[in-house]
């Protein structure tokens, strides 16, 4: 920090010093007011202890003022120890200082005056003090003492990053699926670990066509590099050159290497005299505390070798837990499931503006598999098919990738439609390209009433034999509406236990006067076209329309087709209602 900063800073904290006695007295004399008047004329009481409330009434300058205060005494205090905070956590700190002083909730009132007076971290501490008790009698929603924790804990970051990870674990356990709170978690849960203890690595040394090798293991967190040693032990000059290496970090990504350098020849080459040796280092593309797994590719004499490593420590990184599997739904333990040798985790559908689905997968067999993703399909509460924006490999921030033995990754289908619920969700996973189609239904994706789901509707059926079943499948005929240019309705629902096809043709009618009319269009309404995959179990509808004004419709014939069985509707005598 330079000395202008240095006094700029020393200049807010003495404000913000000033502004906290300024208002702690007000408070105080505010209160002691208070309470004498309320002794001594209790007919006044209520009047006057709204002295109080008006104290807490802060205008956006003044706010202001406090907060750029106590952000610039924070940023003292860090540089004073050494520390560092983050332009994100500095953000995050002035976002959350500035909500609690501008809320008008009674309950935060205590932990207002702290951070009024200049005690931004009695505050936090105060909000935490707050939720517990305000959790015990839930008065307050389980996600608002979430965002109250979060709060707390990005006000305690720049001071006791400690405390603030404890303040953000409470919040992730009143708002598990928050994905804010688990980036926070996580990189506080990095940030405060221990350093990575130097231990040794198995199987360091090794041999390949009379060249030995020491992997000497890898350091600097932000930017890796790994050594390794090699030696010509034999009494000819050996031709060497190192090929692509790849890693694995704690968050389950590829690295790829974006150098590989031979000391001795400064190239990735090197024909190596006898007895000479060398350091072979490569630097990665991503930072990582750990690396779950690393590969190496060698060349020795014109002959590939692969050489692998786990769970090696990077010195100085940070001691974090690798990636898991995320539980399941408890109430769903048909979430949990196993394909060609990758165990899966559904872990559900979320954020109603652009649905999220994830998963985990893990490969527990002992060969790699190749794992493609090409997003999948689902159908909201009235039955309208939806198809994936976005598919998404964390193992390689795309679509698919080759998942090693041991290593989990995360799998997110995300939708660009809004929808507060699914009937039904079908994504598309793909092993050894091989498709393992599955179905998940009745997803709510908010905290939101069930919305009225899509049904048939029996009670508007055109009468007579409105009702009727073709193949598995159930219809209910609703009319024709708007003479002049006239269209013809029908629901159908899926009564089968699969998925089955249904395809509208064209249709036909037939006037008063005795001419024939073909349809202009015939949809489905869940795909927008004339055929559509209906799930088992959901209802859609579909229209054919006409040109042609027809005040009635002697004869109408519908050509459909219900998996591989083709059938006509037919009706008779149809008058047209108005729209």
């Amino acid at each position: 920090m330079t000395e202008d900063n240095r006094a700029k800073g020393h200049f807010w904290s003495r404000l913000a010093w000033a502004v906290g006695v300024i208002s702690a007295v007000l408070g105080i004399y505010v209160f002691i007011n208070d309470e004498i008047r309320a002794r001594i004329f209790p007919d006044q009481s209520v009047a006057t202890r709204a002295d109080v409330k008006e104290q807490l009434q802060l205008s956006e300058e003044r706010i202001a003022l406090i907060v750029q205060a106590s952000i610039s005494s924070v940023l003292e205090s860090a540089d004073g120890r050494g520390g560092n905070v983050s332009a994100d956590e500095k953000d995050n700190y002035e976002a959350a200082l500035t909500s609690l002083l501008a809320s008008d909730d009674p309950a935060l009132n205590d932990a207002r005056f702290l951070a009024v007076s200049g005690q931004a971290e009695a505050a936090a501490d105060k909000l935490v003090t707050t939720v517990e008790t305000s959790g015990a009698d839930e008065t307050v929603p389980a996600r608002s003492r979430a965002d109250l924790l979060r709060n707390a804990g990005d006000i305690l970051v720049p001071s006791d990053p400690r405390k603030a990870l404890e303040a953000y674990e409470k919040a992730l356990e009143l708002d598990p699926d928050n994905r804010v709170l688990q980036t926070r978690v996580q990189k506080l849960k990095a940030e405060t670990a221990k350093k990575n203890e130097v231990k040794a690595i198995p199987r360091a040394r090794f041999e390949l066509s009379g060249l030995q090798f020491e992997f000497e293991g890898c350091e600097n967190p932000e930017a890796p590099k790994c050594v390794l040693s090699v030696m010509n032990t034999t009494p000819d000059t050996v031709d060497f050159w190192i090929g692509q290496s790849w890693a694995i970090n704690e968050q389950g990504r590829w690295l790829d290497d974006k150098a590989r350098n031979i000391v001795a020849s400064s190239h990735y080459t090197w024909n190596i005299p006898s007895l000479e040796a060398s350091q072979i280092e490569l630097t990665y593309n991503r930072p990582a505390n750990v690396f779950q797994l690393l590969r190496f590719e060698l060349h020795v004499r014109d002959v590939e070798f692969k050489k692998e490593f786990r769970d090696v420590a990077i010195r100085g990184g940070r001691q974090v837990d690798v990636r898991a599997m995320r539980p399941v739904d408890a109430d769903h333990p048909e979430y949990a499931y196993e394909v060609d040798g990758v165990k899966v985790h559904f872990l559900g559908c979320s954020n109603p503006d652009a649905p999220t689905c994830r998963f985990d997968l893990t490969n527990t067999g002992t060969n790699d598999r190749t794992i493609s993703t090409y997003g999948g399909l689902a159908f909201d509460s009235q039955s309208i098919q939806r198809k994936a924006a976005q598919s998404v490999l964390s193992l390689t921030g795309k679509r698919d990738g080759v998942l090693p033995p041991g290593i989990v990754t995360g799998w997110d289908v995300i939708f660009r439609s809004e929808a507060d619920f699914l009937q039904a969700f079908w994504p598309d996973l793909q092993i050894e390209y091989k498709s393992y189609p599955r179905a998940f239904t009745n997803l709510n994706l908010s905290d939101a009433e069930v919305p009225v789901i899509k049904t048939l509707r029996r009670d508007q059926a055109f009468e007579p034999g409105g009702i009727f079943e073709l193949g598995e499948m159930e219809f209910a005929f609703l009319g024709c509406t708007n003479p002049d240019n006239p269209t013809c309705a029908f629901d159908v629902r899926n009564t089968a236990d699969k998925t089955v096809q249904l395809t509208v043709d064209r249709a036909r009618a037939t006037d008063d006067t005795g001419a024939e009319k073909a349809s202009s269009s015939n949809v489905v309404e869940m795909t927008g076209k004339r055929e559509a995959d209906i799930p088992a179990g959901l209802t859609t509808s579909f229209e054919v329309a006409f040109r042609s004004a027809m005040p009635r419709i002697s004869e109408l014939t519908v050509p459909v087709s219900v998996g591989d069985s083709r059938h006509d509707i037919k009706y008779s005598d149809i008058a047209l209602q108005p729209n």
